[in-house]
């Protein structure tokens, strides 16, 4: 939690500083549920944050493997041998092919999947702890392993990540990306139902995903021109986060519910839960004036599949805006 002090100005006008300078505020933890109410509890004027010292060493490693399988039981092997990486990203075959044709990083098109690798720390034992994830990579059936020579070509390796979602579009016009957690012990099962999910409703996916804490981002690609599909792009996703939410999981990992998934939070929260959120949002935002309509679900069957309704903002109903 980096956030250690905010300046907020609440929906009634009063200003007001949760948290503050020092490590620990007595009281209940209003700075925690103000970071999480997703903007419906106030403005953020002024915000305390933690800085950390930039690390002495990084290596980066990149593992190849012939079955998505494998990589995640590589992952599993790394966090069992007690290493905690700064990241461990997984890219699927349809991910790699389209990062290469756009920027030509060198990942080989012919895998299933590659994890991309970060160590950071101090320089002492840094070696080792590479060495230690080689090993975990290999005895899980990675076929080719790489650790980058320098930073240039640690860069090139990481430009392919963080350009992945660009990249998409050489193999699509549009895509949806979602974003749900998982027990990383059940990475198999639930990537091969979301490649079984896509498929039932005619569609792709690409998969590029921060493995290291079961973060997923299952990237749906589809046509927008095409009638329906959009409608089943929806479908498909609101399934997928199902998936997540039965296997102890959680429909967002960092994205966030805003509008696109307030329907889905029945998945992982009673109706008891919601009315005890809907009260504390009330307790801070009584009026719902700051970002109304999010996080909680309006229809009436909140379990359905289907398209997200807009919701007009405030604003809008009082003439002051119009939607394009």
């Amino acid at each position: 939690n980096h956030v250690i002090g905010l300046e907020v100005v609440m929906p009634d006008g009063e200003i007001v500083w949760l948290g503050g300078k020092t490590r620990e505020t007595p009281g209940y933890d209003l700075l925690g549920v103000f970071v999480g109410s997703e903007g419906t509890f106030g403005i953020a004027t002024k915000i305390v944050v933690r800085i950390l010292k930039k690390p002495q060493a990084v290596k980066t490693v990149l593992a190849v493997f012939d079955r998505i399988e494998q990589a995640s039981a590589a992952v599993s092997a790394i966090i069992a041998r007690g290493l905690v990486p700064a990241a461990v990203e997984m890219i699927d075959q349809l991910t790699i092919q389209a990062v290469e044709d756009a920027l030509g990083c060198g990942y080989p098109r012919d895998a299933a999947a590659a994890l991309l690798i970060e160590l950071d720390g101090l320089t002492v034992g840094m070696e080792t702890q590479a060495s230690r994830i080689v090993a975990a990579c290999r005895e899980a059936g990675a076929r080719e392993t790489r650790t980058a020579r320098d930073e240039t070509e640690r860069q090139l390796l990481w430009k392919g990540r963080k350009s992945a979602f660009g990249a998409y579009g050489r193999v699509s016009p549009a895509y949806m990306v979602m974003d749900g957690v998982i027990p990383r012990t059940k990475l198999p099962y639930v990537l091969s139902r979301v490649n079984e999910i896509v498929a039932a409703h005619g569609l792709r996916v690409g998969n590029v995903f921060h493995a290291g804490d079961g973060n997923l981002h299952p990237n749906i690609l589809y046509d927008p021109r095409k009638p329906g599909e959009e409608t089943r792009v929806v479908a498909a996703g609101a399934e997928i986060m199902k998936v997540c939410a039965e296997v102890g999981g959680s429909i967002s990992g960092e994205h966030g519910i805003g509008l696109e998934k307030a329907d889905y939070m029945p998945f992982i929260f009673s109706t008891a839960d919601l009315a005890l959120m809907r009260e504390l949002r009330n307790a801070f935002n009584p009026t719902n004036l700051c970002n109304p309509g999010k996080i909680f679900p309006t229809r009436k069957s909140c379990g359905e599949v289907g398209p997200v309704a807009y919701r007009p903002h405030a604003i809008e109903e009082k003439g002051l805006a119009q939607r394009f």
